[in-house]
């Protein structure tokens, strides 16, 4: 509900349809065991008065429905025309696109000023340009457009360009992690002991020195320290299709490993300064580990025609077994992205936590993934994430209670990447 999605569910197979008015796409199907895998368990809700079930992983409410849409029971052919594309594309912003205002779009005049030129296209012109600068205009790093060649999006991350031997230096986030792990293994380095990696390379941890001294041993640290890069790909052969439900397994299994490494420290430095993002789901899980009773982080809501759905608390529940519940300072920045930034949510509510740095990007939103009459691909921000004061971070970002200056990019690495673990360690001590 609110989604535009409906499932055609038969004992085999699971047939999905995009649902826009009285319009109707089918978009694929998948058996019970993947759909479980990335929307999640189906979870009966009591409260309605018409069958319905939570989907866990995503969070959605699914209502039964006695027979299928008209439209979805004639669902609309495959159409290239430019204009039925253009159409299409302008409505789903429409009906699901939740932050127009908040980046400064008339949606309205944007369709005034591009539907001629699309329509003046002939049948088998390419609408692709005039759809892309209609994503562009969003500047929401959780939309994008692809034709299976070509495609659209906002970089997740802020880049300046510079000129090195050989060539253009995107200074992004890649660079940044790049340059953060050698700082992180050299002589300058904050750890008592080498660096420790796990988790397919997306963790890296270890112990604070307690003085200046490289001589202090990793047996005398007691603050630990953390940096996330993703919340996904935790399994060295996951990829970009990998279930949800594969994603967290082996995020725990990493998790598992840490902390036991970490065991017995007094506090935590949390990085996820340098995080892209990645599954809601993981990043949930991970801060388990750090939570020693159930908390309410935040709720969701989607939104759909104007309207918004009932608001799904999402809850901190601790993992079982071994946990670090201790004081911790969660280290973010503009490259805290996305399920990084529910991350934060979820670790905010804690006792003991103090957010460090700089506000996280403000693209907290699910991709909500759609599909064209033509079969290119696109998404957008249709999820409204409120925290448990009420707020919405959705564009400003999430501002953390310790604010610190941004570094440049080519700033020295104790500045860029030292001065805030630092800082932290300090407030833990």
């Amino acid at each position: 509900m609110g989604y535009g999605y409906v499932f055609n569910v038969a004992k085999d197979q699971i047939a999905e349809f995009d649902e826009l008015g009285d319009q109707c796409l089918a978009t694929g199907t998948r058996t019970p065991i993947q759909f479980s895998a990335d929307f999640g368990d189906w979870e009966p809700i009591s409260s309605r008065k018409i069958e319905t079930w939570r989907l866990k992983t995503s969070g959605m409410e699914v209502q039964r429905l006695d027979t299928l849409p008209k439209g979805c029971a004639a669902p609309l052919a495959r159409d290239t025309r430019p204009i039925v594309n253009f159409d299409y594309f302008w409505n789903t912003f429409n009906t699901n696109y939740a932050f127009f205002p908040e980046h400064g779009v008339d949606w309205n005049a944007v369709r005034s000023e591009l539907r001629p030129k699309a329509a003046a296209l002939p049948e088998n012109g390419d609408v692709f340009p005039i759809l892309s600068d209609m994503v562009a205009m969003l500047r929401d790093s959780h939309t994008y457009i692809s034709d299976g060649q070509r495609s659209t999006h906002i970089r997740k991350h802020p880049f300046q360009e510079d000129i090195g031997p050989s060539g253009p230096i995107l200074l992004d986030d890649h660079y940044m992690i790049a340059g953060f792990r050698t700082y992180m293994a050299g002589t300058n380095s904050p750890l008592a002991a080498p660096a420790q990696t796990a988790g397919n390379g997306q963790v890296l941890f270890g112990r604070i020195k307690t003085t200046d001294s490289a001589s202090t041993s990793a047996s005398q640290a007691d603050i630990g320290y953390i940096a996330f890069f993703g919340m996904k790909q935790f399994g060295k052969d996951e990829g970009g299709d990998t279930p949800v439900d594969d994603s967290v397994r082996s995020a725990r299994q990493t998790m598992q490993q840490v902390v036991a490494t970490l065991r017995g420290v007094k506090g935590l430095v949390i990085d996820l300064r340098y995080n892209g993002g990645g599954e809601d789901a993981v990043a949930l899980a991970i801060s388990g580990f750090f939570a020693d009773h159930p908390v309410e982080a935040y709720t969701k809501r989607a939104f759909n025609a104007g309207k918004l759905t009932d608001p799904y608390k999402v809850t901190v529940v601790p993992e079982d077994g071994e946990r670090l519940a201790v004081p911790m300072v969660v280290l973010t920045s503009d490259m805290t992205v996305s399920a990084a930034e529910v991350c934060v949510l979820d670790l905010r509510v804690l006792p003991h936590s103090t957010q460090l740095g700089q506000p996280t990007r403000g693209s907290l939103s699910d991709r909500l993934s759609k599909v064209l009459p033509n079969g290119w691909k696109f998404s957008l921000s249709n999820e409204l994430y409120t925290d448990v004061h009420g707020r919405v971070f959705e564009v400003s970002g999430i501002p953390p209670d310790v604010l610190t200056d941004l570094p440049s990019p080519k700033a020295p690495d104790d500045l860029r990447f030292g001065r805030d673990i630092f800082a932290a360690v300090k407030k833990l001590r």
